[in-house]
């Protein structure tokens, strides 16, 4: 249809010298008409324009003055008078006479602009003459029956921007939040015309209210461009794009950057195995920080800028690979963003029917699938650009840039927030828990390191270090599940913990500081997380990952124990004393089959000798397996 459009135009443009047939009848308009497309040709703009201004004053409905201004400004880049000589031009042309090619340039402009109505109008004269469509136009066509059906389905919550403090340039974009939603990252860009290069800026909200936003760090702040950020779960890793700085293999690279304390450490680029000799940006950090999404335009795409992932595997990052055309389209799909629970995938994307310009949807992940993406609707989308939505943690908020009309018709794009009714965005929320990790006799900092593990998979879900600083951590716990948290150092006893938040609706955090103590001969300590069926001897699978912690603990640490197993004070003695002994040889098996040389290892059982409470309330905390230092190698 493309090719058949240009020859009509051409076609019709010939003709329409030729016959020097006007809508008009006076012969001096006439006159000032012919002038002014003289000096248009001549390339005479100012008195071209001035001449045919003339024409319209004198007749305002002179549609072929309309329709040559509409042209003209359009090829000036005033795009927004020239759309209003394109409005001018259909209201007062005889709609039966309009050409193929005329409508087909006013669908498009009604469609740019979010005049729904008129471009349905067009479009239902253009589809009479039943000319086959190409499938830039299919796409345009499928968008304003959409985008028309669905314009008045206003949600009853709509965007709002944030505060002056945070969007304080003329352009901020790429917003990225930390897990407790008191961090906002994003990008800018200042200057009179948003034309200075990205910084990367920070505000903290401290009792619900935004801090002017400043730069995020020196170490990270330089003459070139930085942006479009994503910030791990725990607020101390940065991923971010650096473009222009001779560190680059392409136009654009990602970068990491790690915090210390409160200081960011000097970007390192994250190699050739992510990046390409192309367009690499838009990092979307999963919250394990071991799956990584971007936006490429690298060779081996759907289309011109796709949606790429790759995955962390022995602390290293694999090469990407494409999401494939479940998620990418044949033009630009880019801005992803992972939700914490890995299973949402928000994108921008100006390949899929909507709303104009780039709408937003959503991915759903199931069964290790991604379902075919859903447009965000009306209350997000509209006919400008939507870019880079992200959602909360716990599914309340979602924030995304959006573009303003400004008095002077200029646009500033604003960071907004809109508040999610319902699970509309997503089914499974996350929470966190967070605190400190400290020495048991000094309550110094310690950096240790916390695992967290899907109790019922034994699938380690997230692992991190706490800040050698600050002892500080962060991790994130999604809803439906069961977990195992494991913290520990070299030269103390680990912890370890369980959090289930089946079905929690309240997204509360916990704060749950760990304290650790130094290993000494004759120190016990509860393994939290052993599971036996009851009456038997039988590890359940969900115990693995607790005794590989332990397996772990040994290598790195070199003491002998003692393992030691204990019943409630219920049911015959003799019994309780030989389960109780069985249990305890059964995680004694486990670490031998694990490694752990045998010398280092004894097991006794103890029955229901030493109980750690007396209530009967609480009998089945007696039930345990416990270990004893014995020695240190």
């Amino acid at each position: 249809m493309r090719w058949l459009l240009i020859f009509l135009l051409l076609f019709l443009s010939v003709r329409l010298y030729a016959q020097e047939e006007y809508s008009v009848d006076n012969p001096r308009i006439k006159k000032w008409y012919e002038s002014a497309r003289q000096l248009i040709k001549e390339r005479e703009f100012d008195g071209g324009i001035s001449l045919y201004k003339k024409c319209l004053v004198k007749e305002p409905t002179f549609v072929e003055a309309h329709w040559a201004l509409a042209s003209i400004f359009k090829n000036l880049g005033d795009l927004e008078r020239s759309f209003y000589h394109l409005d001018q031009y259909y209201l007062g042309a005889d709609k039966s006479g309009i050409s193929v090619p005329k409508l087909m340039i006013l669908v498009k402009a009604y469609f740019k602009n979010g005049f729904y109505g008129k471009a349905k109008a067009c479009l239902d004269q253009i589809q009479l003459y039943q000319i086959p469509a190409d499938q830039d136009d299919s796409l345009l066509i499928a968008s304003v029956a959409y985008a028309y059906k669905n314009q008045k389905t206003k949600a009853g919550v709509m965007p709002k921007a944030l505060p002056s403090s945070v969007n304080r340039y003329l352009t901020q974009y790429f917003p990225t939040l930390t897990i407790d939603n008191n961090t906002l990252i994003f990008t800018k860009r200042a200057g009179a015309s948003g034309s200075y290069d990205e910084d990367l800026v920070v505000s903290y909200r401290e009792a619900g209210i935004w801090s002017p936003a400043t730069l995020l760090s020196n170490n990270i702040h330089s003459e070139f461009n930085e942006g479009a950020a994503s910030i791990s779960a725990d607020g101390r890793t940065l991923i971010f794009t650096m473009c222009d700085k001779g560190q680059t293999f392409g136009n654009c690279d990602l970068f990491i950057s790690r915090k210390y304390g409160e200081v960011w450490s000097n970007p390192e680029n994250l190699g050739k195995v992510v990046n390409s000799k192309n367009w690499d940006s838009q990092p979307s950090l999963g919250a394990d920080g071991n799956i990584l999404y971007f936006s490429s335009d690298r060779s081996g795409g759907m289309g011109k800028r796709d949606i790429w992932y790759t995955q962390r595997v022995d602390n290293t990052w694999i090469q990407p690979k494409n999401m494939g055309n479940i998620i990418n389209t044949l033009k630009d799909d880019v801005t992803p963003f992972i939700h914490t629970n890995g299973e949402n995938l928000v994108f921008a994307s100006n390949g899929r029917v909507g709303f104009g310009g780039y709408d937003l949807y959503v991915s759903e992940q199931k069964e290790g699938k991604w379902q075919t993406p859903r447009n965000l609707g009306n209350a997000v989308n509209n006919n400008l650009d939507q870019l880079s939505f992200i959602i909360s943690a716990d599914g309340s908020m979602a924030y995304f840039s959006q573009d303003f009309k400004k008095a002077d018709g200029k646009l500033k794009t604003k960071i907004v927030q809109l508040p999610i009714i319902n699970d509309s965005l997503v089914k499974n929320t996350s929470s966190y828990i967070f605190g400190r990790v400290r020495d048991a006799i000094s309550q110094k900092a310690i950096k240790a390191k916390i695992e967290l593990f899907d109790i019922f998979t034994n699938k380690l879900k997230y692992s991190t270090y706490s800040d050698s600083i600050s002892g500080e951590y962060f991790f994130a716990l999604n809803e439906g599940l069961s977990y195992g948290v494991y913290a520990g150092a070299k030269g103390y006893f680990f912890e370890d913990f369980r959090f289930d938040i089946q079905n929690s609706s309240s997204g509360q955090p916990d704060t749950l500081d760990i304290i650790l103590s130094p290993l000494e001969v004759g120190a016990t300590m509860i393994l939290e997380n052993i599971y036996f069926d009851l009456a038997s001897y039988e590890l359940t699978l969900n115990s693995q990952s607790e005794l590989e912690i332990v397996a772990g603990f040994l290598v790195e640490n070199q003491v002998n124990i003692q393992i030691e197993g204990h019943t409630d004070q219920s049911g015959d003695p003799q019994y309780n004393q030989m389960l109780s002994e069985q249990r305890a040889k059964a995680v004694y098996d486990f670490l031998i089959a694990s490694g752990i040389p045998s010398d280092q290892l004894t097991f006794i059982g103890l029955g229901s000798k030493h109980p750690v409470e007396s209530d009967p309330t609480l009998s089945d905390q007696n039930r345990r397996i416990e270990f004893r230092i014995r020695s240190e190698n």
